[in-house]
């Protein structure tokens, strides 16, 4: 098992944010040619919201605490922005994308 490092933790998840939030913009020109962008809009701001709340935690310390609070993230709904085409679709993105990790931590692979 590897050691656990916060600080590679909080680089990971403000890359993801970042990048999503990249895609967000190119995808923003898109769909005005098209709707069918909005589904994959609707993807990218559930992943930005995911990785954007959980870069540069305190509950990165450890497993346990990460575990905690994805698990109370995957417990709640929440609401997003305006800007959202579709909020179920959006929740269940959002869902997937913590479920996803929650697995990963849970069988402690990742550090």
């Amino acid at each position: 098992m590897a050691t656990w490092d916060p600080d590679a933790l909080t680089k990971r998840f403000l890359h993801q944010a970042e990048d999503a939030e990249r895609y967000l913009n190119e995808v923003r020109s898109k769909i005005k040619r098209s709707s069918s962008y909005e589904h994959v809009y609707d993807e990218h701001m559930a992943r930005f919201y995911v990785f954007n709340y959980l870069h540069g935690k305190i509950f990165l310390e450890n497993r346990e605490s990460l575990l905690r609070e994805l698990k109370s993230l995957a417990s709640t709904n929440i609401r997003p922005g305006p800007d959202v085409y579709d909020k179920d679709r959006f929740e269940n993105y959002r869902r997937r994308y913590l479920e996803q990790l929650i697995e990963e931590f849970s069988t402690g692979s990742a550090a």
